[in-house]
């Protein structure tokens, strides 16, 4: 979807380490050498106007059995690169709309990972869906054949927002698929758009509270941005001013820590560590994941070396100072920030040696982040402006 982007000028003022809703220190989690694998589906059933992840159209004549050779090839591929069986915690598929794949494609694929890799018995194991009726009846099988956490397409929950957004499910087909997702799968998430043009606080919290009958314990909200090379872009609409847009953020999150929600990133709530989406955080910590099939991207360390992987294949070697700036364009998005420690074993630079020594101080005086000397994080004030702290701390 899209990244906050904030841009309001401030003055400068000193802050301690403290989490951004007055909490102590947060301790650097233990490293984790366990991998992350992403299956990518690349097709979907109709382009969504807002969209700028959109490749291509799911073809009449799709050959469900040709891509899942591809996926085992590229199983295959990664597992010669290892000298013994590397242990997984998560895998996700995404796209794309995966769930328009079979059942038995996804158990295929489980099945070969679990042959060539050490998949821990209580992985996370993802799969994003979309809620019209053809989908929703194949929950149960997912769930069958291994998938314990799905991710619905929600977007709205309001008929009109839906039409508006290109979506091809109703309210009712949204409300069905989350009942019957509650029920089925030990954990699921939603997905759900805000700064849509035209909209007002009270309805986008009646959505909300529509959402959290459900049982939720995850949460992904976006704000809609227009995008260039998109429907919506062509078509000149015109995205939500920055100050409601921004109005609606601050509400939103305040209003989730009522529901006994966390944001633990920037666009992401979950009622507790244990409701986390386990894959996404590997990204966002700088943990190592692979991807498989035809556009899948992928972060890899071997022999002391910093791999991108791209289309199930290792490609080209990351610099140290590469892979330090991606850690802090992703790991100032969550909660808990960047630890020194984490970061070191990651890309083997220090931390406050890479970020601007005068610019970090300079934005803790103006209350926008706090740091000690093993860990920066922003504070509510510096989500709002997550993209420009990000330029100011490495340019």
């Amino acid at each position: 979807m899209v990244e906050l982007n904030r841009g309001n000028n401030h003055n400068l003022q000193k802050s301690s380490l403290q989490s951004a809703s007055g909490g102590n220190t947060v301790a650097c989690l233990p490293d984790d050498d366990k991998l992350a694998v992403y299956i990518h589906f690349p097709y979907c059933k109709s382009r969504c106007p807002y969209c700028d992840f959109f490749r291509s159209i799911l073809p009449k004549s799709f050959d469900e059995n040709a891509l899942i050779q591809r996926y085992l090839a590229d199983i295959a591929y990664f597992t010669d690169l290892f000298p013994q069986k590397q242990a997984v915690k998560s895998i996700f598929f995404g796209g794309g709309t995966p769930s328009l794949l079979s059942p038995h494609a996804v158990d295929v694929v489980l099945n070969e990972l679990q042959k060539k890799f050490n998949v821990a018995h209580d992985a996370e194991i993802s799969l994003e869906a979309n809620p019209n009726t053809f989908e929703r009846d194949k929950f149960s099988a997912f769930h069958h054949v291994g998938v314990n956490r799905l991710s619905l397409g929600v977007q709205a929950l309001d008929d009109f927002d839906l039409k508006k957004l290109g979506r091809s499910h109703s309210l009712s087909d949204a409300l069905a698929a989350m009942e019957l997702a509650a029920k089925t799968f030990p954990k699921f998430s939603i997905d759900l758009i805000y700064a849509r043009p035209g909209q007002l606080w009270d309805n986008w919290r009646k959505e909300i509270d529509t959402a959290l009958q459900f049982d939720l314990s995850h949460i992904s909200l976006y704000e809609l941005s227009i995008e260039e090379g998109t429907p919506f872009y062509r078509k000149n609409v015109q995205p939500m001013d920055e100050e409601n847009s921004l109005s609606i953020y601050n509400n939103t999150v305040s209003y989730l820590r009522s529901q006994g929600f966390q944001r633990y990133e920037v666009s992401n709530f979950a009622k507790s560590a244990s409701d986390q989406c386990v894959h996404n955080l590997t990204y966002w910590q700088g943990g190592d994941y692979i991807g498989i099939g035809e556009g899948a991207h992928g972060r890899l360390r071997l022999n002391g070396q910093i791999f991108a992987t791209l289309d199930g294949q290792l490609a080209e070697k990351l610099s140290p100072y590469e892979r330090a700036l991606e850690l802090v364009l992703m790991g100032l998005r969550i909660e808990e920030g960047l630890c020194e420690n984490r970061f070191f074993n990651v890309c083997g630079l220090h931390l406050f040696d890479f970020l601007s020594k005068k610019m970090t101080k300079s934005l803790a005086h103006l209350n926008l982040l706090c740091y000690d000397d093993a860990n920066i994080k922003l504070t509510d004030k510096g989500f709002t402006l997550l993209d420009e702290i990000i330029l100011e701390l490495v340019s």
